[in-house]
């Protein structure tokens, strides 16, 4: 009898260790609807609609399935920046992170970034503000 009840025990440990693994795994996909990367910004940084960033790194997500996202960005959990983006299709992965950007006195103005392993590259220009970017990274 105790045989039984040792492995009726064992058998009610394993199945709420794969439930609770599978609650797991679900947590961590609950932004399916979001792409997220690391940014790394080398300046203080500035965009458009004038939300500045210090220097340092990022994590940016973007939603999924919409040319014209608002884009957060984030710092040790806590957003900092949401700025409207265009999304723009290019032909192959990038293949680095790549941020596009004019220097406007000490701060660079943000026009564009390109993800590392995305094939879409986000447009930060408002309608009226147009010419030479370079990177910054």
């Amino acid at each position: 009898m105790q045989k039984l009840g040792r492995k009726s025990f064992l058998g009610s440990a394993a199945a709420i260790l794969a439930v609770a693994c599978l609650g797991i795994a679900s947590w961590g996909s609950h932004k399916s609807s979001e792409r997220e990367t690391n940014v790394n910004f080398i300046n203080m940084t500035k965009f458009a609609n004038g939300d500045t960033l210090k220097a340092g790194t990022y994590q940016m997500e973007v939603p999924k399935n919409t040319q014209t996202p608002e884009v957060t960005f984030y710092k040790n959990g806590k957003a900092v920046a949401t700025v409207h983006a265009k999304v723009v299709t290019q032909p192959k992965k990038n293949v680095n992170t790549e941020v596009d950007s004019v220097t406007q006195g000490k701060t660079d103005l943000v026009t564009a970034i390109r993800p590392a392993g995305w094939e879409e590259e986000l447009i930060f220009r408002s309608g009226g503000q147009h010419g030479p970017a370079h990177s910054g990274q």
